[in-house]
């Protein structure tokens, strides 16, 4: 995945704390379940909707109006929700790569991606988002009184030729900045 200067800030402007969590390459939800272990998923919306901007070159959309299909979830230790993930792909890959998304429920997308061997990962990248993005907005929508701003990761995974882009927003107070 290119790595565009906005989802390229220094590591080193992150929390000490929070850095481990922002550069894990295993799955985010076997950590999070080693950690807490009240872990659940709580899905918000699956469904078609419009990439944001800075994802229709992640996933190689041809059309600006090009739908994808959208997750969102809520990754929680009981009622506090750690993390906000969503997750875009094209309605291609559910039919072919990536097709167990479209029935995984509340089960992590995690539990699927690092249990097939044939999906690759590209580096990750990080960044600081504030109520200007469109993922702070979503989970503020779900989550009462953010901060003023949190960090994301996001990276793609590749199966055969379909993508598949999942970008995690750490919440307080697990990860508060």
């Amino acid at each position: 995945m290119p790595r565009s200067a906005s989802w390229h800030t220094p590591l080193c402007l992150a929390p000490p704390a929070l850095r481990p969590w922002l550069t894990e390459r295993g799955s985010l939800t076997a950590r999070l379940m080693a950690h807490f272990p009240a872990f659940s998923v709580r899905v918000c919306t699956q469904a078609s909707a419009g990439a944001h901007d800075d994802e229709r070159r992640a996933i190689a959309l041809a059309r600006r109006k090009q739908q994808v299909e959208a997750r969102e979830v809520l990754l929680m230790s009981g009622q506090t929700p750690l993390v906000f993930a969503h997750s875009v792909l094209q309605h291609r890959a559910l039919r072919k790569g990536f097709r167990p998304i479209g029935r995984l429920g509340n089960a992590s997308l995690g539990s699927f991606l690092f249990a097939t061997p044939t999906i690759r990962r590209s580096p990750l990248a990080w960044r600081q988002i504030d109520a200007r993005h469109p993922l702070w907005r979503k989970a503020a929508a779900h989550v009462a009184d953010l901060p003023a701003r949190l960090w994301a990761r996001r990276s793609l995974f590749f199966a055969g030729h379909d993508r598949l882009l999942v970008t995690e927003v750490f919440l307080p107070p697990a990860f508060a900045a």
